[in-house]
């Protein structure tokens, strides 16, 4: 069974925290870096 993908339905808040972990694992790692988050489509949503 192939599982089905689709971008995360995330808030304000989570999405800042994403953008600020990528500030600093870009730091760290001395080149630009991306996170990217997609959530299972294929998996019951937990509340």
């Amino acid at each position: 069974m192939m599982n089905h993908y689709e971008p995360a339905p995330l808030d304000e808040e989570t999405i800042s925290k994403l953008r600020e972990y990528e500030r600093q694992i870009s730091r760290e790692a001395g080149y630009p870096v991306v996170l990217i988050a997609y959530a299972d489509q294929d998996q019951p949503a937990s509340q």
